[in-house]
């Protein structure tokens, strides 16, 4: 993601797991908010793990979200950026599509 140059992404997971590499964050993307629309594959489905900027909501946050099972769907995660090593995702609006 290339929080620097926009605020909304849409990501396209392949079958199986897909990982999402940590931006990079500068003090002027904090309080950035905005969307990440997964999309899953037309056949099979994707995982996403994520990497050590990302926080969900939980006990001590998670390193993956929990999308949609359903090929061709799309999940809608909104997320705000902390600091410059944290990005928080909201819970994902499943299965649009």
């Amino acid at each position: 993601l290339n929080v620097a140059t926009y605020n909304n992404f849409f990501v396209t997971l392949s079958s199986g797991s897909n990982s999402l590499a940590n931006p990079t964050i500068t003090a002027d993307n904090i309080g950035q908010t905005g969307v990440i629309i997964f999309i899953q594959p037309s056949s099979g489905t994707g995982t996403i793990s994520l990497d050590t900027h990302y926080e969900t909501a939980g006990a001590g946050g998670s390193a993956s979200l929990i999308l949609s099972a359903t090929a061709n769907q799309y999940d809608v995660v909104p997320y705000i950026i902390k600091g410059t090593t944290s990005i928080l995702l909201g819970v994902p609006a499943l299965n649009f599509g």
